[in-house]
């Protein structure tokens, strides 16, 4: 993910992190090109890169010819000095990605499996995790943790009915220490929309945006929020559940309208079986589309009526550069929706001299979830790098007091709450 300046916290992994982001968009560079892209001083710069250089996850790939003085030195991501596995959790499936400290993917593999509870699901993730460092042909040793994407809400919040779409079992219920018992390995757990906002921003149309927002149209409707480069999860880890805002009322079926009600793939699929449509609850999504052309062009005409009300709302909320819709709809659909949205209501995002659109369709892929989940252990691990903190047990002691005085109110680090 993208960031760049000075951070109120944890400088010393800030930089780290600055110095990363920058060798992963160039390819190679010089120091002085990383403090320029950067702003970070020279220095700063110098001491962080030949610290990562130690560590083997930076490289010198060579001099550059100069006319005069000393020739610069290029530098660039050692790509097998750190690896990583996103997980994204869906109902009877899970979906894997392993990446390289480039983000790179090096292995892919999704499997039908019981995911009602996190202790039925934890065998299959443990294979899955293999065979994912077997695919990629990678010593698990240099596997940094695992990021595991899961649909929100986070925590026991308030629900005015039960809510269908949410897995209760994992986001409001601690597995994490069994997970990473289990795995032998880190494990971090992050939304799933601001996750594929990762994704999106790592190699999909959002790469050169620092403030976005990335809706996430699934069997729910979650929402990805992007402010100056970092990713924003509020304080409970509940930020961007776009899906739950309200958009209309309908006295005949009880009252308020939220807009995954409508815009949804479960909106969908209830649309299909109010039709008689017999497998609409459990066929695979792609099978949604096919053969019920009146029923779907219902559907997205009543989505784009509906998302047109919650993309203004966000564009006077938040003031993006743009929004970015994607998810798991399938790209001809996607395209017939982002067509019948247009044209979108006023906004402040209506001005003149704009230099993006107003919506984008994104093209990091459905799997993007697990692609940005992948990077919440390589974020973690730079912030400093625990594999490369060789101190003496009571140095690593006073360090590890000194984080404890450091780590935000709540205790943890990751993405999200709820585990």
């Amino acid at each position: 993910m993208s960031v760049s300046g000075l951070a109120p916290f944890d400088r010393r992994g800030h930089h780290r992190r600055v110095v990363i982001e920058a060798l992963r968009r160039s390819g190679a560079a010089s120091r002085a090109e990383i403090a320029e892209a950067t702003g970070l001083s020279a220095q700063t710069v110098s001491t962080v890169t030949d610290e990562l250089c130690r560590e083997g996850l930076v490289s010198i790939v060579g001099r550059r010819a100069s006319a005069r003085g000393q020739p610069p030195i290029d530098l660039a991501l050692a790509l097998d000095g750190g690896f990583a596995i996103g997980v994204q959790v869906e109902p009877g499936r899970m979906t894997g990605i392993l990446v390289d400290l480039g983000a790179h993917v090096r292995a892919e593999r999704s499997i039908d499996c019981d995911t009602g509870r996190p202790d039925l699901a934890l065998p299959s993730l443990i294979a899955l995790v293999a065979e994912l460092v077997e695919q990629g042909r990678i010593a698990r040793a240099r596997l940094w943790g695992v990021g595991i994407a899961l649909p929100g809400p986070f925590g026991d919040v308030a629900e005015s009915e039960q809510d269908p779409l949410a897995m209760a079992a994992w986001s409001r219920l601690p597995f994490r220490e069994a997970f990473s018992a289990g795995l032998n390995l880190p494990v971090i757990v992050g939304n799933d929309a601001t996750a594929a906002a990762i994704g999106e921003h790592l190699h999909g149309v959002a790469r050169d945006l620092r403030s976005f927002v990335y809706l996430y149209l699934a069997e729910g409707i979650g929402g990805g929020l992007f402010v100056e480069g970092q990713p924003v999860t509020g304080a409970f880890g509940n930020a961007g559940e776009i899906g739950r805002m309200i958009v209309g009322h309908d006295p005949d079926r009880g009252g308020l309208v939220t807009l995954e009600a409508r815009a949804s793939l479960h909106a969908l699929r209830r649309m299909l079986g109010e039709a008689g449509v017999g497998d609409a609850d459990n066929c695979a999504v792609e099978r949604l589309f096919d053969g019920h052309e009146a029923i779907v062009a219902c559907w997205i005409a009543e989505a784009a009526r509906h998302l047109r009300i919650a993309i203004a709302n966000i564009e006077n909320l938040l003031d993006p550069e743009t929004i970015v819709i994607g998810g798991q709809v399938p790209e001809r659909v996607l395209a017939a929706l982002m067509q019948a949205i247009a044209p979108l209501p006023a906004s402040v995002s209506q001005r003149k001299g704009r230099q993006q659109p107003r919506l984008l369709t994104g093209r990091a892929g459905r799997n993007s979830p697990a692609l940005g989940g992948a990077t919440l252990p390589l974020f973690s691990g730079l912030t400093p790098h625990p594999r490369a903190a060789k101190l003496p047990k009571p140095a690593r002691a006073a360090r590890a007091s000194e984080l404890g005085k450091t780590r935000p109110a709540n205790g943890r680090r990751d993405l999200a709450a709820g585990s």
